[in-house]
């Protein structure tokens, strides 16, 4: 019993620490096939934009996540950017009313908007 604890007090610091490192992923969107991709992000020769799909994750800690992956799921490519702008105008409070809706998040992966 005293062994099962302690293994489980391991886990349970390994993903609080993981957390605190990177964040923890707040939102994950799926980006419409039709949209244009983030200009930090690339599709490999011999691809069309039709032939991908990818995903945007937002962390905690204001990193941004986008997955490319072809059409059998399998992950070409990962790059990660950094959320601009304030992040407590979007949260509310009571003395600050929430903000019109939507709200947008500009990343910027290698220093490309």
């Amino acid at each position: 019993m005293f062994l099962d604890t302690k293994r489980l007090g391991l886990i349970v610091a390994v993903c609080i620490s993981a957390c605190g490192m990177s964040g923890c992923v707040e939102s994950n969107f799926r980006i419409a096939s039709e949209s244009r991709l983030p200009r930090g992000l690339a599709i490999p020769p011999g691809l069309t934009r039709a032939d991908v799909s990818v995903t945007l994750d937002f962390y905690t800690m204001g990193q941004a996540k986008f997955t490319l992956r072809d059409k059998t799921g399998k992950k070409l490519t990962t790059v990660t950017g950094k959320t601009k702008g304030d992040p407590m105008y979007l949260r509310t409070t009571p003395q600050a009313p929430a903000p019109r809706r939507p709200v947008y998040a500009l990343v910027v992966i290698n220093g490309i908007n």
